[in-house]
């Protein structure tokens, strides 16, 4: 609407307003000869940058009396199990944060609108220590 058909920003906006997705789909269509869903993912989707990790949660205290992290591995040393959940030192809580810092950067243009992507990066919203996936990983 700003490019074809020369509204400004507040003139797009308040055409569009109270309009669900049908109804741009037929704006761009009928007014300007574009299918939405032919449109580029990036496009429909936008862009999402986040930095990539794998959760790294507490479970519970297995038989040997290690606690074991969600991933399958033992807590590392340093850590202190507390009840059923493993409380990292000040010294694990420093190196977690440093190799966070290190996590690649993703961008990505997917529908975050649905649980999939959330359910794949529970870290973004849980505020639960992850550790970055290694490089060269997917």
């Amino acid at each position: 609407m700003i490019q074809k058909g020369g509204l400004d920003a507040t003139a797009a906006e308040q055409e569009l307003k109270g309009t669900v997705s049908a109804d741009k789909n037929e704006i761009l269509f009928s007014r300007y000869g574009i299918n939405y869903n032919n449109e580029l993912e990036m496009f429909r989707k936008g862009s999402v940058v986040f930095r990539e990790y794998e959760l790294e949660t507490a479970g519970k205290v297995n038989g040997n009396g290690m606690d074991t992290v969600e991933l399958g591995s033992r807590v590392e040393a340093g850590t202190e199990v507390r009840g059923e959940a493993a409380v990292p030192s000040r010294t694990r809580t420093e190196k977690l944060r440093k190799a966070r810092a290190k996590a690649r950067v993703i961008v990505e243009h997917v529908d975050i609108i649905k649980d999939d992507f959330w359910e794949k990066r529970p870290w973004i919203l849980s505020g639960k220590p992850g550790k970055p996936v290694a490089r060269g990983q997917p």
